[in-house]
């Protein structure tokens, strides 16, 4: 049964995004190597450099268990997740979503997550049609979500194809799941295993299946919006696709033995000398990393030489870098770290997994005492470890859990939630961003969550203003570059005068006579024009609209403000070529204000009159406690803050320049007329530096 029942995706945006290394690929080995016949290890990194403001459009099918025992808190915990799923999806992303029990329905098809769609989907498909009944067949839902993918009529090809498929518990209907066929299709499943009677091996394996899945442990009463939230933090921020890695010896140099990709699929399987291995990695989020370590034999030589002994390309770029043997052993305690976890989850009751366990802190241990490395990953492996020593306390089917996330995120070096074992060692970028606002939206679901279009913008407007602030800062000087020597003065040996000294004293001494008579004639200059200076001044003030949201947010600002442009001059014009100015609440701009170039004739003023309208200006606690309390008070503070540069001429010779700025505080009586307090209004006028 297929659908071909998907709404039409909108064309890409026109924005040209200039050409940028998206994948770098970084290579970490030894310099040198023995000249008898040895083996040496080489890491490759594949680290994503792209912008996620280039991301392409999702295409997400929410596969949902609700058989009877989703019935109650459970059920109400999923259609609050589902909420912030749809909440913070774009008009490029499209969602449709299947349920299952004793057998599979698809409830709508993929929808373009416009506002109409969002409100369709919250009120008709996750409120009234996701109820709890009968039997638990996960095959039949896997299978109906995979469906509503290989039967798009539109956009298959460039998009992001993933499924988020949830259940509770043992399937006991329809046959088994995990026998499904996913891994040649280009769709990464993500499972969540919700609760203590979740059928875990199942789960993992679905995952394990597909290309670039994860599984994540969902304990009772955690919220299931949150671990969501993980995953679109991710799977939102996609914009490498379908990347690969190729490496291959240099015959007569080395001999690659093998090449470990964790459970990415290799091409060809198994590896036959000469001939180049693929690692196909799919997708990568923004900001992830991708590690493969290649097993190499050297030859035996006779003499000292440089050689390439590995060959590497990815997709995107190539790159040749420098060694850092440290990074090669913490990948391979990570690697044994991984294994060890995976055979604590094959031992079958705790108190054998906990003997597991211990071994891989006693390895831990060695590591410690035999190398002596320090590495954040190394702490971050320990943590882990540490919770999932205190799981083995509990039941076998809670540690069997969170063993298995762990090793499936280890081998896909890609964040999962375990429960009670919440690491970040894989974590996407907007990870804890995006979880923050999934226990927010928790505790106030009428308030959405910004879109994945606002935290873009939120995105490049922090890399800009880092951007900046690297560009103000001093350059350091690099250890071993050179410093200035001091000059020192006087110095050791004396010489005498010779002509070239008394001319020079000459001309020195025609120079000052230079400049006091050129002093002298702008003093004149002075005391016959008088000049003042120009500069700008509040004449009207209005606080005409102010909608303040219960999220912290200005939703809505309108305001009027006149400035005067006052020119006191009786004998020269004053040009005004830049004005730039800002209206700000507790320290946060609101709006800018600016004017173009201008002239203000000499004993006259020019009213520039701004008409500020603002909307979705976020405020701090403290941004926010201050309008609280000014808004109980009835006075509403805005500063109005900036500087305008001036120029005239003062008479024949004399042209002055310079900046002229303004800082001060307009109070509004708000709620009320909105006019701006007199005291206020006729202070606020600019200063020269």
């Amino acid at each position: 049964m297929s659908f071909s029942d998907d709404e039409l995706p909108p064309a890409p945006s026109g924005l040209r995004i200039a050409e940028r290394e998206r994948v770098r690929l970084v290579a970490h080995s030894n310099a040198t190597a023995p000249l008898e016949e040895n083996r040496q290890q080489v890491l490759l990194e594949l680290i994503d450099m792209s912008s996620t403001a280039e991301r392409t459009g999702l295409d997400l099918v929410a596969v949902l268990d609700v058989s009877g025992s989703m019935w109650g808190k459970k059920l109400e915990n999923l259609k609050t997740a589902m909420k912030f799923v749809i909440s913070k999806l774009g008009p490029m992303d499209r969602l449709s979503i299947v349920s299952f029990s004793d057998d599979a329905k698809k409830l709508c098809p993929l929808r373009c997550m416009t506002e109409a769609s969002k409100e369709y989907m919250t009120m008709e498909i996750v409120e009234k049609k996701l109820e709890a009944d009968n039997l638990t067949n996960m095959r039949d839902g896997l299978e109906t979500g995979l469906r509503v993918l290989a039967s798009r009529r539109h956009g298959s090809s460039g998009r992001v194809a993933s499924i988020i498929f949830m259940s509770d518990g043992h399937q006991n209907r329809g046959g088994d799941a995990a026998s499904v066929q996913i891994l040649d299709r280009d769709v990464a499943v993500y499972t969540f295993g919700f609760g203590a009677d979740q059928h875990a091996k199942v789960l993992e394996a679905i995952a394990g299946n597909s290309h670039g899945g994860t599984y994540y442990d969902v304990k009772d009463g955690e919220y299931l919006s949150v671990h969501f939230s993980a995953l679109l933090a991710g799977v939102l921020s996609v914009v490498v696709r379908d990347l690969e890695l190729t490496v291959w010896e240099e015959p007569r140099h080395s001999e690659i033995e093998a090449v470990d990709a964790g459970s990415y699929p290799k091409e060809p399987p198994g590896h036959r000398r000469g001939s180049p291995v693929t690692v196909r990695f799919g997708d990568l989020y923004s900001g992830e990393e991708r590690r493969v370590m290649v097993d190499l034999l050297l030859p035996a030589v006779s003499r000292d030489y440089r050689a390439t002994v590995l060959n590497a390309r990815c997709t995107s770029r190539s790159a040749v870098a420098g060694a850092v043997n440290p990074e090669v052993k913490v990948e391979q305690v990570r690697r044994d770290h991984t294994e060890r976890i995976e055979a604590a989850s094959k031992a079958g009751d705790p108190s054998s997994a906990k003997d597991k366990l211990l071994e891989a802190k006693e390895a831990l241990d060695d590591v410690d005492k035999s190398h002596k490395l320090k590495h954040g990953m190394l702490d971050k492996l320990k943590a882990e470890l540490a919770k999932l020593l205190e799981l083995v306390t509990r039941t076998w089917e809670e540690l069997l859990a969170a063993l298995l996330a762990s090793k499936l995120s280890h081998q896909r070096q890609r964040f999962a939630s375990r429960g009670d074992v919440e690491l970040d060692i894989f974590a996407p970028s907007r990870k804890r961003q995006y979880v923050q606002q999934a226990t927010k939206f928790e505790e106030h679901p009428s308030s959405p969550p910004p879109s994945v279009e606002d935290d873009i913008r939120k995105e490049e407007a922090e890399a800009a203003a880092a951007a900046a602030a690297a560009v103000d800062q001093p350059r350091p000087l690099h250890p071993e570059e050179p410093r200035p020597n001091p000059r020192v003065w006087p110095p050791d040996h004396r010489r005498t005068s010779g002509w070239w000294a008394w001319a020079a004293v000459l001309l020195c001494t025609a120079l000052a006579v230079a400049v006091i008579l050129a002093g002298a004639a702008v003093f004149a200059v002075y005391l016959l024009y008088r000049p003042r200076t120009p500069y700008l001044a509040v004449s009207d003030a209005r606080l005409e609209q102010l909608q303040y949201g219960q999220d912290g947010a200005i939703d809505y600002l309108r305001m009027s403000i006149t400035v005067l442009a006052v020119n006191n001059n009786s004998k020269a014009d004053a040009s005004f070529p830049a004005v730039d100015l800002a209206v700000g609440f507790n320290g946060a701009d609101v709006a800018l204000l600016q004017a173009q170039p201008f002239v203000v004739a000499r004993e006259s003023s020019l009213p520039l009159r701004y008409d500020v309208v603002s909307a979705g200006r976020a405020l701090d606690a403290a941004g926010m406690q201050a309008m609280d309390e000014a808004l109980k008070a009835g006075v509403v503070p805005f500063d109005l803050y900036g500087k305008a540069r001036t120029r005239w001429k003062v008479g024949v010779f004399a042209r002055i320049r310079f900046w002229t700025r303004l800082s001060c505080r307009l109070r509004f009586f708000f709620p009320g007329n909105g006019t701006v307090m007199p005291a206020d209004r006729d202070k606020c006028r600019s200063r020269s530096p």
